[in-house]
């Protein structure tokens, strides 16, 4: 009989624009939890494969399939301790932002929804902000340049700002940002299950 009992999973959603190192952040902290004995993944950004698939959206509707796409991913991972994902499911209301001509009734509505859905799963996620420290490298994926990924660097903030959302700010060499992380969620290095027949 296991004597070990199940929580929930945590979901770390780091958030800022593109080209901040969110991606390289989260493979380290994945290793490191990982070698510590949690149960740990990373959630991929589900926007990148629907880019890479598709092309960069063009209306304000296909954030309603990036928003479904990333709630997917998280769910397919509800096996583990602690998930480190490269996205959350409320970057779709901040790029709806982008996307919505505020002239159509119909996309305002759209909005409305992403905000509603947005509102909904945000305490589900620990989050953590990482400001832009260095300019954007393009990779082939990264359809924004410099400029937009400034302005959406700014509006995930101003989101987070004006709702009063709690997040913590990642910045400095990856050894900083790590630690910065590990402090915030805690750090201790897992006991093994007991197993009693």
């Amino acid at each position: 009989m296991m004597e070990c009992k199940t929580k929930e999973t945590k979901k770390c959603a780091f958030l800022g624009g593109p080209g901040t190192g969110k991606t390289t952040l989260i493979k380290q902290l994945d290793v490191d939890y990982s070698m510590a004995g949690y149960i740990s993944s990373i959630c991929p950004d589900f926007a990148r494969t629907y880019i890479i698939r598709y092309g960069p959206p063009t209306s304000i509707f296909e954030q309603f399939l990036l928003y479904e796409g990333q709630k997917q991913a998280e769910e397919e991972l509800s096996h583990c301790d602690i998930i480190f994902c490269d996205n959350a499911t409320v970057l779709s209301y901040v790029y709806g932002l982008f996307l919505c001509d505020f002239k159509n009734p119909q996309q305002v509505y759209a909005l409305m929804k992403l905000y509603e859905w947005a509102m909904k799963d945000i305490s589900g996620y620990e989050l953590f902000y990482i400001p832009r420290e260095f300019g954007l490298l393009p990779d082939g994926v990264i359809y924004q340049n410099e400029e937009m990924a400034i302005q959406v660097d700014q509006k995930i903030k101003n989101f987070l700002d004006i709702m009063n959302v709690p997040y913590t700010v990642v910045m400095g060499d990856m050894e900083t940002r790590i630690k910065t992380v590990k402090e915030k969620i805690g750090f201790v290095p897992k006991r093994e299950c007991k197993f009693s027949s």
